[in-house]
């Protein structure tokens, strides 16, 4: 454990690291690399800041996101002194419109209550082995996705099984994630890209920002918008499939009690609807 702070919210390398839980190691390693500032030096102990604290933070969040080392020194020193945090909040900033809803943990006999739908235990076991929920004790869950969940959980008390549920989920994470990629790229090269020729210019980090928190609405109600017109064409071509399915079915029950079938409908007149 750290000892008390100096005065200031002022911190050793020691309480620093301690602060933004890393290894005294990696704070050297971020310092020779160039990532952090250097300490004010009092005698022969350095001490640190706030702001050193939050750049330590950032830099693992960047981490966490799967940036390298060497691309958060690309960030931190393409620019001069402030606008280094600007390229990394922006980078916060891009991410924040999209968090996933965060996971919820119940107690396994509350799941129910919190789905609003009734699930057996098969049912429950079925959506742990789909990775969508973790079992952290024999009486506890973590709900990962909790709106996939509970969907799912209202599918099944429909009728639908488990497992093609399960199945669904899958499916419907990497055609989705598809269609991602597609307004990820569209950023990329529309937006992102001329902020990247133009140098990273800290006046058009604004811009970019309003960009990508724009784009979480038009993405969602394009793909909202096309998935309710490719349902409707589906829907419509099951009805087609139905009304074959039923005019065959009486068809065949016609014959069997021998009754002649009647001549099929006469085309209609030019200019009427089908």
């Amino acid at each position: 454990m750290s000892g008390p702070l100096p005065p200031g919210d002022e911190f050793t390398i020691d309480q620093l690291a301690a602060r933004a839980g890393m290894t005294v190691r990696n704070v050297r390693a971020h310092l020779s690399r160039g990532l952090l500032d250097p300490g004010e030096m009092r005698g022969r102990t350095a001490y640190y800041g706030a702001e050193h604290l939050a750049r330590l933070e950032l830099i693992a969040g960047l981490q966490r996101r799967g940036f390298s080392l060497a691309a958060i020194g690309v960030l931190v020193n393409q620019t001069p002194s402030g606008s280094a945090e600007e390229a990394l909040r922006l980078y916060r900033g891009m991410l924040a419109p999209w968090q996933p809803e965060a996971p919820v943990e119940i107690g396994a006999d509350e799941f129910d209550a919190w789905a609003g739908a009734e699930l057996s235990a098969a049912a429950v076991a079925q959506l742990v082995d789909s990775g969508l929920v973790e079992r952290v004790a024999a009486d506890r869950l973590r709900i990962l996705n909790p709106s996939m969940v509970r969907a799912g959980a209202h599918a099944v008390a429909l009728g639908l099984s488990p497992e093609a549920i399960a199945e669904t989920g899958v499916a419907l994470r990497a055609r989705t994630r598809e269609v991602a990629d597609m307004f990820v790229g569209l950023f990329e090269d529309q937006v992102w890209q001329a902020h990247v020729d133009a140098g990273l210019p800290r006046e058009g980090a604004a811009d970019v920002r309003t960009a990508v928190e724009a784009l979480q609405p038009v993405a969602t109600q394009s793909l909202l918008g096309a998935f309710r017109q490719t349902m409707q064409e589906s829907m419509d071509d099951f009805i087609h499939r139905l009304s074959g399915d039923l005019a065959e079915a009486e068809r065949a029950a016609r014959r069997r009690r021998g009754v002649t079938d009647p001549d099929p409908d006469p085309d209609p007149p030019d200019g009427a609807d089908s």
